[in-house]
């Protein structure tokens, strides 16, 4: 905020004491107001071309409703001394445009943290939008333009599958009989490929006797199990919460000894396997979803060829196909 007006103000005081009270004292302060503002001016016109201002990378993922934090870096690149600083950053639709105050005055450096809250899963973009300066008295005001943007993958909330029940021939059997009389590998001989056991897998693909082998609960990935992969399609309209639906979908149906395969704008993913699921889980954080105010849904035609279910809007379940 400019003082201009306190400092005219200021001044004038001044001069009515040189007036009417003394005279000497009168024009010492009018010599200590005018020359502070005169240096602080020029202290601002040679420092504003000395600094340096700079959103510091963001590495590796967050979880949804946890808090994002970054940091700024401040540098002198020649004399300055700037004592009041104004960062302006703003962290998408659903947080408050963030105000960071700070100085450059003492040292070459100068790191300042903020961080805001993920209220959402998906890409999170920041942006260090411009930086106000001000001088010592608050005379002179300027702006440095910025536009320096950092991104921030945030995993998909954990959260319990509520859409349309997907039909038992695409879901993989629990029924041992059936997967057993059908796994057979080349040569007519049955055969399994293993993975060691996650929780949530089910107790009846447990192989028991390779598991006494290893020492480990060891679980048969059957080859018949999989019926063809489910194909997720997140629309382009698709808000946070359908990447949320999609992910607790996919989890649902691999811990089942299902293929999981979901797509959005035109980028895809397969999953099989609790680690490869880990893996779908932060492609889904990176993604950029819709805003609030999306509300065009893509035509039928639209839809990849087998895709099984849609996710579109703020969280509209289509169940396409089902055999």
């Amino acid at each position: 905020m400019l003082h201009i007006g306190g400092l005219i103000a200021a001044l004038a005081i001044s001069v009515l004491f040189t007036l009417f009270l003394n005279g000497d004292v009168g024009w010492a302060l009018i010599y200590t107001i005018g020359g502070t503002a005169v240096i602080s001016a020029v202290l601002f016109l040679v420092s504003r071309r000395h600094i340096s201002i700079k959103l510091s990378e963001l590495s590796g993922t967050e979880k949804c409703g946890r808090r994002v934090e970054f940091e700024i870096v401040l540098r002198k690149t020649g004399f300055c001394i700037m004592p009041f600083i104004e960062l302006c950053v703003d962290a998408g639709e659903e947080s408050l445009p963030i105000r960071i105050r700070t100085s450059l005055i003492f040292g070459k450096t100068k790191r300042v943290a903020g961080s805001f809250r993920a209220e959402r899963s998906g890409l999170h973009k920041i942006t260090l939008s411009r930086a106000l300066i001000y001088d010592l008295v608050g005379v002179m005001r300027g702006k440095i333009e910025l536009s320096q943007t950092v991104q921030k993958g945030v995993l998909p909330k954990e959260i319990e599958y509520d859409g349309p029940e997907v039909l038992p021939s695409v879901l993989p059997s629990d029924n041992e009989e059936t997967e057993e009389g059908a796994a057979v590998k080349r040569g007519g001989m049955p055969g399994y490929e293993h993975r060691e056991y996650v929780a949530g897998d089910s107790p009846r693909r447990v192989n028991y006797k390779l598991s006494a082998k290893k020492n480990k609960l060891m679980v048969r990935l059957d080859e018949s199990q999989g019926t063809r992969a489910t194909n997720i399609f997140l629309a382009n309209n698709a808000q946070s919460v359908c990447a949320d639906k999609a992910f607790a979908l996919a989890r649902r149906l691999i811990m089942r000894g299902g293929t999981v395969k979901i797509t959005h704008k035109g980028a895809e993913i397969t999953a099989a396997t609790p680690e490869t699921l880990e893996r779908m889980r932060e492609w889904l954080a990176f993604r950029e979803f819709a805003g609030a105010g999306a509300v065009t849904e893509p035509a039928d035609s639209a839809f990849p060829e087998g895709t099984s279910m849609v996710f579109s809007g703020d969280g509209v379940i289509t169940q396409i196909s089902a055999d």
